[in-house]
């Protein structure tokens, strides 16, 4: 997938009326792809009027349909062109659309030649659909296709007949492979789909955009992502809040997110804060759902289209009740839900007693087990409904397992007891025979292979809930963003290479934000950096600066509560000698006044796609090895600050107190964040990683020690 090179305005996909297939063809004329778009499309059952358009067949009939030797002979313009064509003919067909107002291009055609043409035709395609406002979909996209309006217009082979299912799920994907695999996996399913996307090379309409719109679709219920990369990602954030605020869940499965590109970067805070953190800061604040794998992603985006759009759900807590036909069976799932920090209310004794009535079991707690109603459906369904009326339960888990004859019954058992009950409910069956799954999936009921799956599925309900209950919040962060330029500001003049401890934290306390109190003597000097630490007043820090030197502390260049002259005179003489063997160059001394407090790491990276990402933990020369930190893509607001603070569960136990010490204000923290933002989102592009390690805190008294910062 490549990244798009500029975005474009286009309008929404609409119901097209008339399509053309230019390249359509058969499989003995050679171009395999434009024959399985025309039979796709035609097959599928299209509700519009369709044009093979091939000037070599033009004459002649696909499909009893007659061919055109151009866009231009067709009877009536066409509003959807699919371009099937060879590379050469490609750019000519978009231009001719484009003079003909079509509406959407739909590019199936792959990229060839070298790295400069492609680059080329890339920035064509999307100078046509910027000039005349035409969406172009692709090139090297694999189709697009909606299931209610029976348009196939693909080359997938994961249809019968041609044709989608219906329903109300979007999905875009920046693999047509993968939109091939999901047709097949949801197979008989009940579950259908809206539109459905292959994003292409995304020269011209990027995810962000189609995501936009089936954000703003009515038809849209609920949307999946799979995506290997970003292009624009202030819009992308705007339109997966844009799907929250619709009440739209929005999974996401997301690939690349390696650990490798973090060994180029050169601070703590890229180190410790790489692409999946980053992801997973963006998925927190717009109600994104993420996934790990392709079963969990189809089975979480099926559960969400499944689940009933009812008031209560938006009030769910992670409060479940198991029950299961085995008492081992019963103890391995409630391992599994705590596992995610649910809670297993126990059961009252007037629970206990109303189980023992419907099911003719006594004794039975949570984790149920209530193996003596699997021989009898009747018994499973009084069990749930019994059960779902304790107020204490969100969510009731079943784990199951083959049943033989039995199954079929229980299942509609299960079934009957899903539509009686106001909680959300998941079923985990073992070695689930196909009757069975069909039998619940007819009725909307999620059902799964196997416990954890479940599990993962009702922690995404939850998920989901949270981010409906924080709609408020979410539609400040949409307000901001609103106005937020996709294109970051011009570089500052004075940016190059690493700025020295000594020019960070200058340009720091020149816009206001607190540092620790500092003198800087320029040269080596014991004498004079002795005189200076007096007048600072004992005890005192001094630090070795010079932009030669990446990690100070590594290298013996900290020297921390010297508490006289000779010692600061000393620690300064241990300098020379590390400046003389290191050969640095514009080496100075930095003395401080030492701090107390707890210690923290705040800290920017520029990711390529979000690009501000503000990064906090636990600070001081264990940063790396604390590792637990909480992220946030910039801009941001208070709400996402104080969210930020809490997300880490070593920090945010510190930030409370502990052993005595006093507890943080938050608040004053949360202002210091906002400000250090702002400070790094006036820096412009050039800007690309920040440490502030240590930021002291006690109280309400905050002061950055020591700063160090990239510029490209």
């Amino acid at each position: 997938m490549l990244l798009k090179s500029a975005p474009c305005s286009a309008p929404a996909l609409s119901s097209p009326k008339v399509i053309a297939v230019a390249g359509a063809s058969d499989i003995e004329g050679g171009n395999y792809y434009g024959a399985r778009v025309l039979a796709n499309l035609v097959e599928g059952g299209a509700k519009a009027t369709i044009y093979p358009v091939n000037p070599r067949l033009a004459g002649t009939k696909l499909l009893d349909l007659p061919v055109y030797a151009s866009l231009s002979d067709l009877p009536s313009p066409p509003d959807t062109v699919f371009v099937v064509t060879p590379i050469k003919f490609v750019l000519p067909t978009l231009e001719e659309a484009a003079k003909l107002g079509v509406a959407t291009s739909v590019v199936v055609t792959a990229e060839g030649g070298n790295e400069t043409e492609r680059r080329l035709f890339r920035q064509r395609i999307s100078e046509i659909a910027r000039t005349s406002g035409m969406r172009i979909i692709g090139p090297n996209s694999m189709g697009l296709m909606n299931g209610t309006l029976s348009l196939n217009g693909s080359f997938a082979s994961g249809t019968v007949g041609g044709r989608i299912p219906p329903g109300s799920i979007a999905c875009l994907s920046q693999s047509g492979a993968t939109l091939s695999a999901m047709l097949q996996w949801f197979g008989n399913s009940k579950v259908g789909f809206s539109w459905l996307v292959s994003t292409g090379d995304e020269s011209a309409t990027g995810v962000e955009e189609l995501m936009q719109a089936m954000a703003d679709d009515p038809e849209v219920r609920s949307i999946m992502l799979f995506l290997e990369g970003i292009g624009d990602g202030v819009a992308f954030r705007r339109a997966a809040l844009a799907a929250r605020m619709a009440g739209k869940p929005v999974t996401m499965l997301q690939v690349g997110k390696s650990e490798k590109g973090r060994e180029a970067v050169q601070s703590h805070t890229g180190r410790v804060a790489g692409t999946r953190e980053v992801y997973a800061a963006v998925a927190r604040e717009t109600g994104i759902i993420e996934t790990e794998n392709f079963v969990e992603f189809f089975s979480i985006a099926r559960t969400m289209a499944q689940r009933p759009q009812r008031p209560g759900n938006l009030l769910r807590k992670r409060r479940a009740a198991v029950i299961s036909v085995s008492g081992g069976a019963a103890s391995l799932s409630a391992d599994q839900v705590y596992a995610l920090d649910w809670e297993m209310p126990e059961f009252s004794s007037s629970m206990v007693a109303a189980i023992a009535d419907a099911t003719g079991q006594s004794g039975v707690h949570n984790p149920a087990d209530i193996g003596g109603a699997w021989r009898n459906p009747e018994k499973m369904t009084r069990a749930i409904t019994a059960i779902a009326k304790d107020e204490s339960i969100d969510t009731i888990f079943l784990s199951m397992g083959a049943g033989g004859v039995f199954a079929e019954g229980v299942a509609e058992a299960i079934v009957t007891a899903a539509k009686a009950i106001t909680q959300d409910l998941f079923v985990a069956w073992v070695g689930m025979p196909d009757a069975v799954k069909q039998i619940f999936d007819s009725a909307d009921v999620p059902a799964f292979a196997d416990f954890p799956l479940a599990v993962r599925a009702a922690e995404a309900c939850a998920k989901f809930s949270e981010s409906q209950a924080g709609r408020k919040d979410a539609a400040a962060l949409l307000e901001i963003l609103s106005g937020a330029p996709t294109d970051t500001p011009p570089a500052t003049a004075a940016a190059s290479g690493i700025w020295t401890v000594v020019e960070a934290l200058g340009d720091l306390r020149e816009a206001g934000l607190p540092c620790a109190a500092f003198n800087v003597v320029e040269a080596l000097d014991p004498g004079e950096a002795a005189k200076r630490a007096g007048r600072i007043g004992f005890p005192v820090a001094l630090k070795l600066s010079s932009p030669d030197l990446n990690h100070k502390s590594d290298d013996g260049g900290v020297a921390i509560r010297l508490a006289d002259g000779p010692a600061v005179e000393a620690a300064v003489e241990a300098f020379r000698k590390i400046a003389e063997r290191k050969k640095l160059t514009g080496s100075s001394v930095l003395i401080q006044k030492m701090e107390q407090g707890l210690e923290l790491l705040v800290g920017i990276k520029r990711d390529p796609s979000f690009g501000l990402v503000l990064v906090v933990g636990l600070g001081g020369t264990f940063a790396e090895i604390h590792g637990e930190v909480a992220a946030t893509v910039l801009p941001t607001t208070p709400f996402m600050l104080r969210d930020l603070l809490s997300r880490n569960k070593k920090l945010n136990t510190l930030l409370d107190g502990y052993r005595g010490q006093p507890a943080a204000d938050r608040e004053a923290l949360v202002s210091f964040l906002a400000s250090f933002a702002r400070w790094a989102l006036d820096k412009g592009e050039a800007l690309q990683e920040v440490d502030l390690n240590p930021v002291m805190i006690s109280g309400g008294h905050i002061s950055i020690v020591d700063a160090r910062a990239v510029w490209h």
